[in-house]
């Protein structure tokens, strides 16, 4: 999806409407009240909790709920649904923050703002891809190709939530330009993009609790 970073460079304002995993409603209202993505940074709430304070081994046992409110707050930082999805699994991959940001933001508007890939699913299969992957198996096509199925099944579940992985079907809009970004804006096209977070996390994180990745 396209969010904060590319969505503040046209100076409108979206309303976000998360959907699917119960969320903590300050939290929820937060986020459907946010009016301006001028300055990532100042709709993150003061003392907002973050993964990344936390000791690893709690990072490990992240509830589905706060694992998807991280990947909200990392989309709202740092602007790219990809490093939203991607981040609340940083530390169990080994990346850093900074890291995850620089891998996000290319992906942000369905890959580049063309409207492609929803970002959400990108940052998904990047994790998808960091999570079956090891020294030992970079060369094993036995294990690519248990990569490959992994992301086949990831994508298959989302498209059963929501018919599509591409951004502009998502949002029922063409993004690929800035101005019709913004004309889809004007339309609040963009309110569906937490719940497409949501979506990702919840799919990624069933499948490595039960062991599928």
């Amino acid at each position: 999806m396209l969010c904060v970073v590319y969505v503040s460079l046209l100076s409108y304002g979206v309303e976000s409407n998360p959907g699917g995993i119960p969320m903590k409603r300050s939290r929820r209202d937060f986020l459907k009240t946010m009016t301006t993505c001028a300055v990532a940074t100042s709709i993150l709430p003061a003392g907002a909790p973050r993964a990344e304070d936390q000791p690893s081994s709690d990072f490990e046992r992240m509830s589905l709920e706060h694992r998807a409110q991280e990947a909200l707050t990392l989309m709202g930082e740092y602007g790219s649904c990809c490093t939203g999805v991607l981040g609340a699994w940083a530390p169990e991959l080994g990346l850093e923050i900074e890291q995850v940001a620089g891998l996000g933001r290319g992906m942000a508007g369905g890959i580049g703002g063309l409207g492609q890939v929803c970002g959400a699913v990108s940052g998904a299969i990047l994790a998808i891809g960091l999570k079956t992957s090891n020294a030992g198996n970079l060369h094993d096509m036995p294990a690519a190709f248990e990569t490959m199925a992994a992301v086949r099944e990831f994508v298959a579940r989302f498209e059963e939530r929501h018919s599509s992985i591409q951004c502009r079907d998502l949002m029922g809009h063409d993004i690929s330009t800035q101005e019709k970004s913004a004309a889809a804006m004007q339309a609040g096209a963009f309110g569906d993009c937490p719940q497409f977070i949501e979506s990702a996390v919840a799919i990624l994180d069933e499948m490595i609790r039960t062991g599928r990745i």
